[in-house]
């Protein structure tokens, strides 16, 4: 859906479409730089084609403002939603230019992932870890920042590209670490590491293998005297990255971690994933390389991985477009369910928390834990004295000793916690 020849294809189609919205004159230079890296592999006399190409069906220099991240599939182009920086929404009518696009795509081929693979690809003894540290980070440029939460959502949470020009590498599941700038205000030492999901996969949204990503929650504190946020009590890297404009420099360390990882070497391997809130990072990586791309694991994947995502109500989901998606054209291997404690009651008329939407599957997610299932928790540490208590609960009624269940879980390493 989103390799190098669909960008180049959804750049063409919105060129050549009449209503397409027109920025400002000093980011039409973007336009030639976007497409001629897309196709930046190619031999030259093919990029002379694509953009001779271009200029023809255009007639004219015309620039759209891209964001790497989200794009729906070119089939949709009739009415697709592109976002500025300024968060502003504009409707892109397309039209004509999905035909412009389907040329260029099959000008431009198809090419997998698979230049960033172990050899075999589940070998996970060359994990890239810990490359770049605090006396000696890596110095990327911000690509696009991204709202993408609705108006009603509880809070402000952004997508960010990076671009590393390929030289910061990490796998599905780990973490990067962001070393915000200036200096702490009670010792005039630089801001100590935040570690943030990463979410994409190893070949990044635009599967170049260039770029990361990352989810972000602008991170505010409520004074209940002012009765306003307090500026002096927000998250000081938080917003940091959610304010970025493109070129940004982002000072990074990593990547870390290797806990959530996925074990690849059986493509029967069942997953399942439960989030809350940003805590979708990592899984957006998973999915992405399960089924989006392909890559070696996707082209063997045979099981079927299961996302659970609590948020606050409809307008605080994340990436739903992608997750829909999948499911519409995966139905047997993935499986989407959404907690939403504003908007759904649980089985006692409560609200329904993560917890509360796992329990209804207890009998589905013990039976596939028995038969070798991998299960993942990323979120607010605040997550997993619920959901504990709920498996507890459901091994009780079921005759297990929790604990003993537990540690065999964590033995065979299908238990993977990754909580703040």
């Amino acid at each position: 859906m989103m390799m190098k020849n669909v960008y180049l294809a959804f750049v063409v189609s919105l060129l050549s479409s009449a209503s397409a919205f027109v920025a400002p004159l000093n980011q039409q230079s973007q336009v030639q730089n976007v497409a001629l890296n897309m196709v930046d592999d190619r031999a030259p006399s093919k990029k002379q084609k694509v953009w001779k190409a271009m200029k023809r069906t255009t007639g004219a220099l015309v620039t759209v403002a891209l964001s790497t991240a989200g794009l729906p599939p070119i089939a949709n182009a009739a009415a697709e939603v592109v976002e500025t920086a300024e968060n502003t929404k504009k409707i892109l009518a397309v039209g004509a230019g999905v035909a412009t696009a389907v040329a260029a795509s099959k000008l431009l081929g198809t090419k997998k992932q698979n230049f960033l693979e172990a050899s075999p690809y589940w070998d996970q003894s060359t994990i890239p870890l810990n490359t770049f540290k605090n006396k000696a980070p890596f110095t990327g440029k911000v690509v696009s920042t991204k709202r993408i939460v609705g108006p009603k959502a509880t809070g402000e949470t952004c997508h960010i590209i990076i671009d590393s020009k390929g030289d910061y590498k990490y796998w599905e599941g780990q973490s990067m670490g962001v070393i915000p700038p200036g200096n702490r205000e009670k010792d005039g030492k630089p801001h100590a590491v935040r570690l943030y999901s990463i979410a994409s996969t190893r070949y990044g949204d635009d599967m170049t293998g260039k770029t990361s990503s990352l989810c972000v929650r602008r991170a505010t504190y409520w004074c209940p005297e002012l009765k306003a946020d307090d500026p002096a009590k927000k998250g000081i890297c938080s917003n940091f990255l959610c304010d970025t404009k493109p070129g940004d420099d982002i000072v990074m360390t990593g990547p870390a971690g290797k806990v959530m990882l996925m074990p690849e070497e059986d493509p029967s391997t069942n997953y399942i994933m439960v989030a809350t809130g940003t805590g979708i990072a990592p899984y957006r990586g998973f999915v992405r390389r399960l089924f989006t791309e392909k890559s070696p694991a996707a082209e063997a994947y045979k099981g079927q991985a299961w996302l659970f995502l609590g948020v606050a109500n409809s307008d605080a989901l994340l990436y739903d477009d992608e997750w829909q998606e999948v499911k519409e054209r995966f139905p047997d291997n993935f499986i989407l369910d959404y907690a939403l404690s504003r908007e759904q009651e649980n089985k006692k008329g409560g609200k329904m928390y993560i917890q509360d939407k796992m329990e209804e599957y207890a009998d589905e997610i013990f039976n596939k834990l028995d038969a070798g299932a991998h299960i993942y928790f990323c979120g607010l540490k605040g997550m997993m004295p619920g959901i504990q208590d709920m498996l507890k609960g459901v091994a009780e009624s079921k005759d297990l000793d929790y604990d003993e269940w537990l540690k065999g879980l964590k033995s065979n390493k299908q238990w993977h916690v990754e909580v703040y």
